[in-house]
């Protein structure tokens, strides 16, 4: 068991009523992984194979399903609902049975995704959501 620091994806860290780091539940740790794996951007390369956009993590390129690169491009909801599920089955917080259901809903060029799954440490059910507009 691997218990992160209370920090969401793109906030501060959170802090105890004692002033020192807080740390997450299991759950709250799961929770924390999905969103950064999802929200995080790999390296992007063209048809030709040469990088055409940098990693957010520069030492893990091919880490992160890079939802917000989808944002603002002709939205193919399938593809990405599948892109997701792919995402968080590799992390260890996500249980496969059952498996987590995605509800994806583009409006121009905004896209919010509502996501459903088992923590597999604790048996619970969580919730992910988080909208992405251009």
């Amino acid at each position: 068991m691997t218990i992160d620091c209370d920090h969401y994806y793109g906030q501060d860290l959170n802090v105890s009523p004692s002033g020192d780091i807080a740390l997450a539940n299991q759950s709250k740790t799961g929770t924390q992984r999905v969103y950064r794996r999802l929200l995080t951007n790999p390296s992007l390369s063209d048809t030709a194979g040469n990088p055409i956009a940098s990693p957010d993590y520069t030492w893990h390129p091919n880490y992160g399903a890079g939802i917000p690169r989808k944002v603002g491009s002709p939205g193919n909801v399938p593809a990405t609902r599948a892109l997701i599920k792919g995402q968080m089955l590799i992390e260890s917080a996500v249980a496969r049975q059952p498996a987590p259901q995605i509800v994806l809903t583009q409006v121009n060029n905004a896209v919010s995704a509502s996501i459903k799954y088992t923590d597999a440490n604790t048996a619970t059910t969580q919730f992910v959501s988080f909208d992405l507009s251009t």
